[in-house]
């Protein structure tokens, strides 16, 4: 059969010359198939090819390598065929380690990659002690390039110029020793990767939880330091993860202190981590954590819909929820806009006797900001600051106007934000909703200590002010306009505006006043 132009083709496809990628694919297809053996005539094939053709890109490359080693002690896709003598055996890594020695007689620089695969090899091999080994071979090789630097600086040596994915070689060490039970060295590792300058990924945290949660007893302290460092860095639990916390923590809800092991009793949690032995603190616990790590996810519905999940799993455990948990489900609300299912979260806690917190407002507040809905927020700083019960703790009057204050303000961010008439003038009208509610709910209850708080705050009234100035310039409705020259003519009425230098006020602010200040005066004389 011949193809376009009387190119010769088997089955329909161009005969072509192989280059490096054709040479390294085929690589990759022996390694998916667990044959080292057929894979180790890759590089021979690439160096006669390359000597034949005076081609030096056909020449064995750090791909080639990379994808060698991570064949090492595969398991062949048919069980039944005889695995080739150049495999080294299946408990055997020094195939991997011959590999890598000849990479680095060719000039082939290792990266992380190569060494993550190396070490991975070793897991498979069940040889920890060999996959250690692994990793002090990447760090001396970042010693000596480092040293190949006349660098002045006195920062460790380890600090300079990570490798490639260094964060995967780790990884695969973290990963072997909890597979290997060495608990205590994954754990070094995760810390030490951290001192020489190496950030743990989400598969990291991933491989270490793992070996905390199925080690015996389960180390929580530790657990906890990898879900706050996730934390700390923006990082998502994976699918995985997530099964493996939500598993464990309904596991220990229904278990108790102490499991037989090889016919010994064991703790089943680590008593030094936690404050009771009662598994039950450590199941909250752990709900709590895979709670706060999925809030941290960008897609929204699917992060409300899992953090509602792990709520309903506890309560369906019979386990009783704490207003931290409640402040969680109230963050995930509060970051999709989802009013409706926070005020069912209200309603719940009413149900359970939780009293809300500052927490519980500071949630409010971001709802408020995200939804344009500051009667909410508004709602929980009543039950915060006016229903006092034996629980509950009252806001100080600095504090409750502090975060309201900071409501107005995030408004007034908002605006800066947009140019859209019409989102515009929703925002004014919420700034003015938000300034009347909470100036009436202080009257209502008589609360003048924040009443006096609030008559020294520029930042409120002036962003309350120029909502109401704005309002009154852009609206259509008579009522409206009325409503907002009166409220503007009231905020200008307090004191602090009554001095004639304003050092912190913009231009838009000073012209608010005088325009406030006119209404007031015309409103006198009439």
């Amino acid at each position: 059969m011949l193809g376009k132009k009387g190119v010769p083709t088997h089955e329909g496809i161009p005969k072509v010359k192989p280059t490096a990628v054709t040479y390294n694919t085929l690589a990759d297809a022996c390694k998916v198939a667990g044959e080292l053996g057929a894979a180790l005539d890759v590089p021979e094939l690439m160096i006669s090819q390359s000597e034949e053709t005076g081609d030096k890109t056909l020449l064995p490359d750090l791909r080639t390598y990379t994808t060698l080693i991570s064949t090492v002690a595969r398991k062949s896709i048919d069980n039944q065929e005889k695995r080739d003598i150049r495999s080294g055996g299946e408990k055997d890594p020094d195939m991997a380690f011959a590999l890598l020695n000849r990479m680095k007689h060719e000039g082939i620089v290792p990266n992380g990659v190569t060494y993550s695969a190396l070490i991975d090899v070793c897991r498979r091999c069940n040889r920890v002690d060999m996959a250690l080994n692994g990793l002090r071979t990447m760090l001396k090789q970042k010693a000596k390039a480092n040293l190949a630097f006349k660098d002045t600086t006195k920062r460790p040596i380890y600090h300079h110029k990570p490798l490639q994915n260094e964060a995967g070689a780790w990884t695969a060490a973290i990963n072997a020793c909890g597979k290997a039970g060495r608990t205590d060295t994954a754990i070094r590792l995760f810390r030490t990767m951290q001192k020489v300058g190496v950030k743990p990924s989400s598969w990291t945290c991933a491989c270490l939880s793992d070996c905390l949660l199925k080690s015996t007893p389960i180390r929580i302290k530790e657990l906890e330091e990898v879900l706050q460092y996730m934390k700390g860095a923006g990082l998502v639990p994976s699918e995985v993860m997530y099964t493996s916390l939500m598993g464990v923590a309904l596991e220990l809800s229904q278990k108790g202190t102490r499991i037989t092991k090889d016919g010994l009793q064991v703790q089943l949690i680590d008593n030094l981590s936690i404050d009771s032995e009662d598994t039950t603190t450590a199941a909250i616990f752990l709900f709590k954590q895979l709670m706060r790590s999925l809030l941290m996810q960008t897609e929204k519905e699917d992060m409300m819909l899992k953090v509602f999940l792990v709520f309903q799993e506890m309560k369906n455990v019979g386990m009783l929820p704490d207003v931290a948990v409640y402040n969680s489900l109230l963050r995930a609300c509060a970051v999709t806009g989802n009013i409706e299912r926070a005020q069912s979260v209200l309603r719940r806690m009413k149900m359970d006797g939780i009293v809300p917190n500052r927490g519980t407002l500071k949630e409010a507040v971001t709802l408020a900001q995200n939804a344009r809905r500051s009667e909410f927020a508004l709602s929980v700083w009543e039950t915060l600051s006016v229903k006092k019960t034996a629980e509950a703790v009252p806001l100080k009057p600095e504090v409750a106007v502090e975060m309201i204050s900071d409501l107005m303000i995030r408004y007034a961010s908002d605006l800066q934000q947009t140019s859209n008439h019409d989102e515009r003038i929703v925002i004014h009208r919420e700034m003015m909703n938000l300034y009347q509610g909470f100036m009436s709910k202080l009257e209502e209850f008589e609360l003048h200590d924040a009443s006096e708080e609030i008559a020294q705050n520029l930042a409120f009234l002036l962003a309350a002010l120029k909502a109401a100035v704005s309002c009154e310039f852009h609206s259509e409705a008579i009522e409206e306009k009325t409503r907002s020259r009166e409220l503007a003519c009231e905020i200008v009425g307090f004191e602090i505006f009554q001095t004639e230098h304003h050092p912190d006020i913009d231009r838009a602010g000073k012209k608010a006043i005088q325009l406030a200040t006119n209404w007031l005066y015309a409103f006198e004389v009439s």
